[in-house]
């Protein structure tokens, strides 16, 4: 057979789709893949009213295809455009599109389902579309599924126009197998039993937007309770009966609590029509704000025995935040998802304060400074940070929007805003702003303008440089004839002042002073007339940047660390010498490593515990080499498990042995871990859980210890939990001291089926590029970058960020390093969002080889 040639090929194409379609669209003005700006502007104008019903058929069998059929009710405003809308799937996912009850030809392009104008009436229109679901973000297990749609992903499930500002309503009816338990948005109406399945029937929601349509069904439990008035259902798939039984009761009070203080704050009643709750293993997020039903990762709120303090509150901050997005989020609801950084950083900051009263033991300001800084700082210092509100031009690439700056930066922030304002002038202004917006959309801009038609400051200016712009302000301490001065070092941003109160304390010598400043303007602030005076920047711990110290504060912070009575101070501290050390300012590795174990002898405050043993594991693992690790292995071992045996708090003896497994090599510490896990050497007060000892197992496997590859398969048999057991075949491979199991596997994990599973693939990395492994795993960096682009598209908002941080996080070498500054050198035309992650990723990396480098 001859080939055709090129142009009569072109011509029969053409025409061939002219007899299909009709009047098709030019290639030039077909909408790009995704939602851009401008057609998400241009639906925006067009439509109104919009409203959706679907229904979805879920066979037993989860490689069996999804049948649905949509209606799509909308009130068009203009027909001088085409209808589009998002169908991220292949055209055979479409089989029939039915416009008022008439079958019409459309056309595919770009994963859009777009009809011709000529086919459009002004005026209330329905749109009847039978389509197969695309599984991307149905979330299919064996016995349940669950959907995460999440910015933009509604749209690889069903047809629809998938942008947050043309807010729908919802109704939704499943066809499940009978066994299988169901729940969404919408109050559930009927409930039948035909031919061997069931059909759940849900009310209509209120409007809500596409990302937070959601429902899950399976193979759940589930406890209903009256709470406050108000009746909460929680479904779970946990098999351990007691453990549920030991956290359920605090999830269903936590929930109440919740919800009644957001209430009275907001002057609001909870504005959904129920409230319900859904746990799920290896859930991607720690929760997902959908209206009606948030989904949580289970173990995120049913918790092992003995928890630690910081799990307990961590719990009771994730039900916080989630339940805070029902009002900002949920009801008020960003324009654009630029503007996404508003609904997070309002449920993170109003989760800071719901958690007060369930806590009234806890420092709040300590645990604020610790939950937020370090993790902020971890982004903002690097050269891949960027401003809290960012700019998007299409939502295909939303999930980069996602990070501590947005988490863990911008509440520091809206603090800052806080206390600038006062709290009353911010709680009428966010009062105003939900009145203002209910059930629709707003941005950033739109608060600030309603605070500054309160207030006598100026917001907006504030605003430009603490929102609009990347990094943080650096301080540092100059020695002038008149004393010691503080100043704001100038940035690459010209006259840019970061406006905010500091405080600052000074050692004399026999005394302390505190004093505080508001920063201003770049005048340095004078400190104190006594140049040998010791200072310690920022001892608050409230003001945001970079504080440089000198050697002096350095060593009177860690000799006299026990005469320092407020944890808040020591915890700011801790938080500065970190940065300094970082910067290469402080210390040596070793000695800073030394000075930490130090400090585990003085300190009993759990947060700061925390706070000082993380940042030993990151110097032990990250800047010690292994000829130093060598020396002190015995001493730091030691050490923690005397600490381990001490302590009578049964959350820290948890925290404590954490770091003793992470940390131990010794044939005596290898041996102490087997004997635990065995149950043959006990500790008083130590509970172990199930994932505790699947934890010691996976640890004595990437140190190849004797034995561990058995221990591994008696692990598994003795697993009761389906879920737990599935996690842990799959990790299995990574876990291999067989170099080629661990290559193979890495190679699986090029197929995206096989990442499905995304917190099982992200501890599957960690076992990878174990600081023991780096050697063998560099090869798999290169592939792993190669991989980004691909893994941005089709994994979930966290995963680009997380592949980048597992797969960087053992690594210390400059021969690494030299890998990803390659990749970054041989790709200029690379997007900036994700070359902003890998720079991030690579931060520690970097500085580590710096250490090094200097120390040789």
């Amino acid at each position: 057979m001859n080939p055709m040639p090129s142009k009569l090929i072109l011509v029969f194409t053409v025409v061939c789709s002219l007899l299909q379609y009709g009047c098709s669209l030019p290639s030039t003005d077909l909408p790009d893949m995704g939602v851009s700006f401008e057609l998400n502007k241009q639906r925006k104008q067009d439509l109104d009213r919009v409203a959706y019903s679907l229904q979805f058929k879920i066979p037993a069998n989860k490689i069996d295809p999804i049948e649905g059929k949509i209606n799509i009710s909308f009130d068009l405003k203009s027909i001088e455009n085409p209808l589009i809308l998002d169908f991220s799937n292949p055209e055979s996912h479409l089989h029939a599109v039915r416009l008022n009850g008439k079958e019409v030809k459309y056309q595919f392009e770009n994963e859009h389902i777009i009809v011709g104008s000529e086919y459009l009436n002004l005026g209330i229109s329905n749109l009847e579309i039978l389509f197969t679901a695309g599984d991307l973000s149905l979330n299919r297990n064996e016995d349940y599924l669950y959907t995460l749609f999440v910015p933009d992903r509604a749209s690889t499930c069903f047809p629809l126009f998938d942008q947050p500002n043309l807010k729908a309503t919802y109704e939704l009816s499943l066809t499940t197998p009978t066994d299988w338990e169901a729940v969404a948005n919408g109050p559930l109406l009927n409930k039948t039993e035909s031919n061997g399945s069931v059909m759940y029937q849900f009310g209509k929601t209120k409007p809500i937007s596409s990302y937070l349509f959601a429902f899950t069904a399976g193979k759940f439990f589930k406890q209903t309770q009256k709470v406050n008035n108000r009746d909460i259902t929680i479904y779970y798939r946990e098999t351990d009966s007691i453990a549920v039984a030991r956290n359920i009761e605090e999830v269903f009070r936590l929930h109440g609590q919740s919800l009644d203080w957001l209430e009275n704050y907001t002057g609001i009643q909870y504005p959904f029509e129920k409230f319900d709750v859904a746990l799920i293993p290896s859930f991607q997020y720690g929760g997902m704000e959908h209206p009606g039903t948030v989904f949580y990762n289970e173990s995120s709120l049913i918790l092992e025995e003995n928890p630690t303090l910081n799990k307990k509150m961590a719990r009771a901050s994730v039900i916080a935040h989630e339940s805070a997005h029902m009002w900002f989020g949920d009801l008020v609801t960003m324009d654009w998802f630029n503007d996404v950084w508003l609904k997070e950083v309002f449920a993170n900051f109003m989760a800071a304060k719901i958690v007060h009263p369930s806590f009234p033991e806890i420092n709040h300001d300590l645990r604020f400074l610790m939950a937020h800084y370090p993790s902020a700082y971890a982004v903002d210092r690097t050269a891949g940070t960027n401003p809290i509100l960012q700019q998007l031009d299409n939502l295909k690439n939303a999930g980069t929007m996602y990070g501590s700056i947005i988490y863990q930066k911008a509440p520091v922030v809206m603090r800052q805003l806080e206390l600038k304002i006062g709290e009353k002038l911010m709680q009428e202004s966010l009062q105003e702003y939900l009145h203002r917006f209910s059930f629709g959309n707003a941005t950033w801009d739109d608060l600030v303008s309603i605070i500054d038609s309160k207030s006598i400051l100026n917001i907006t200016e504030w605003s430009n440089i603490w929102v609009k712009t990347s990094g943080m302000p650096v301080y540092e301490q100059v020695n002038a004839s008149s004393g010691i001065m503080l100043k704001q070092v100038v940035d690459s941003v010209s006259n840019r002042v970061w406006q905010q109160p500091l405080e600052y304390s000074v050692y004399n010598g026999k005394s302390f002073s505190v004093s505080q400043s508001n920063i201003e303007n770049l005048q340095a602030i004078k400190l104190t007339s006594d140049t040998s005076a010791i200072v310690f920047p920022n001892s608050n711990g409230v003001g945001y940047g970079y504080f440089k110290l000198n050697l002096a504060s350095y060593q009177y912070f860690i000799s006299h660390y026990e005469t320092f009575s407020d944890p808040v101070f020591r915890g700011s501290m801790l938080v500065n010498v970190w940065e300094n050390f970082l910067n290469g300012e402080g210390p040596s590795s070793e000695k800073f490593l030394m000075d930490l174990l130090s400090l585990l002898q003085k300190e009993e405050n759990p947060i700061l515990i925390d706070k000082i043993l993380g940042s030993f594991k990151t110097i032990w693992w990250k800047f010690l080499p292994g000829d130093q690790r060598a020396t002190t292995q015995l001493q730091a071992e030691t050490e923690l498990w005397t600490l381990l045996a001490k302590t009578e708090d049964k959350g820290l003896k948890s925290t404590y042995f954490n770091a003793y497994k992470d940390i131990c090599l010794s044939p005596n510490a290898l041996k102490n871990l087997k004997e635990v896990w065995r149950g043959t050497l006990k500790v008083p007060g130590l509970a172990l859980s199930e994932n505790d000892k699947i934890s010691i197992v996976c640890e004595l496997a990437v140190k190849d210890a004797e034995d561990s590859e058995l221990m591994l398969h008696q692990q598994i048999d003795s697993i009761q939990n389906p879920d737990r057991r599935a996690k842990m075949i799959f990790v299995l491979p990574s876990l291999s001291n067989k170099g080629y199991t661990r290559d193979n596997f890495f190679e699986s994990l090029k197929n995206p089926e096989y990442r499905e599973k995304e917190a099982w693939v992200l501890e599957a990395l960690l076992y990878l590029h174990h600081p023991l492994r780096q050697q063998s795993a560099e090869k798999y960096l290169l592939p792993s970058m190669d991989m980004l682009q691909e893994i941005q598209l089709t994994g979930d908002i966290f995963f680009p960020t997380r592949w980048m941080d597992n797969t960087f996080a053992g690594h210390s070498s400059k021969e690494a390093l030299k890998v990803a500054r390659e990749f970054l050198y041989n790709n200029p035309e690379y997007p900036v969002f994700l070359r902003n992650k890998i720079l991030q990723s690579i931060d520690l990396l970097e500085r580590s080889v710096k250490q090094q480098a200097r120390a040789n």
